[in-house]
């Protein structure tokens, strides 16, 4: 009973430890998987480090994969990434994954977004945007895209997380205007009946 108690315990410790090293990234182009990986932690922050391809892009020159994982509870439709001063993540210039046989999406007009990608509020400068998610990303979820030019330790990525949110929900007031019309409703209906 204890060994199995031990083995059940292993397996919980394994388990989410095998789901994170699932590959994100496909081999492409000169990649063998992401060049940077983005996690969004318990708390809601972006990380970002370094992936497990040797090689820094997937074009030859600048190109890189970028892995993403929700290690969150929330769900993430978006995130806002910023490049820093002079390091333009944005500034997509036609080498695009689809142009490495990824199958892209729909959505995505720079042929860098991946199967689940697009982006959009791209800054002047070209150091900042959103990614957003066709598919908000659940908790536990990964996806992949590309940007132009690498994230290093002199330009550390920053960003902030937009959630998938779970519908408007009514405010107290808007409830009370509610209840006030349908009691004029049903008073005004009230003196047809008995009138």
């Amino acid at each position: 009973m204890n060994s199995l108690k031990l083995t059940t315990l292993a397996l919980g410790f394994l388990l989410p430890a095998a789901a994170f090293a699932t590959p994100v990234c496909p081999n492409l182009g000169f990649a063998t998987g992401c060049t940077t990986v983005i996690t969004v932690n318990s708390a809601g922050t972006l990380t970002a480090g370094a992936g497990p391809s040797p090689s820094p892009n997937y074009d030859g020159s600048d190109d890189q994969l970028v892995g993403f994982y929700n290690n969150s509870s929330l769900t993430i439709s978006s995130i806002n990434l910023n490049g820093g001063a002079g390091n333009p993540i944005f500034g997509f210039d036609g080498d695009g994954i689809t142009t490495f046989g990824d199958p892209g999406n729909k959505s995505d007009t720079t042929g860098y977004g991946g199967p689940d990608s697009n982006f959009s509020n791209i800054s002047l400068d070209l150091t900042k945007g959103t990614v957003n998610f066709v598919t908000a990303i659940a908790p536990g979820g990964f996806t992949y895209f590309a940007l132009e030019d690498a994230f290093s330790a002199s330009t550390p990525i920053t960003g902030t997380v937009g959630g998938g949110g779970t519908g408007v929900t009514p405010e107290p007031s808007t409830l009370l205007l509610l209840g006030t019309g349908l009691v004029g409703v049903a008073a005004s209906v009230r003196r047809r009946l008995f009138n």
